[in-house]
């Protein structure tokens, strides 16, 4: 899987692309502390590629539905955005665009 940080408009989020190729997209915002979730520039899944981590208390997430299944905020979830690829590019739709930043 691969990961990939963005800003578009008010929002800060990031894409992970799974190993079956779904496209999803996220806040990078830790729903624990509102930390932002990467390590380094587009660096938000562990070594393995197979979850999300919180970079600063290692919380972590599924990638299909941002659940936090471990760590201080276990049970809760990642603010999922609503992205589209059309022709193996990635777009955030309009209406998140333009939602205020505290999506």
């Amino acid at each position: 899987m691969k990961s990939q940080a963005f800003t578009k408009g008010k929002v800060d989020g990031f894409y992970v692309r799974e190993e079956d190729m779904t496209l999803r997209a996220y806040v990078n915002s830790c729903p624990h502390t509102g930390a932002p979730l990467n390590w380094t520039p587009d660096q938000f899944l562990t070594t393995t590629g197979r979850y999300i981590q919180c970079s600063i208390h290692g919380a972590m997430f599924t990638t299909d539905t941002g659940e936090c299944f471990a760590g201080p905020c276990a049970g809760k979830f990642l603010k999922a955005l609503d992205a589209v690829e059309k022709d193996g590019a990635a777009y955030l739709a309009k209406s998140e665009i333009e939602k205020s930043p505290s999506i």
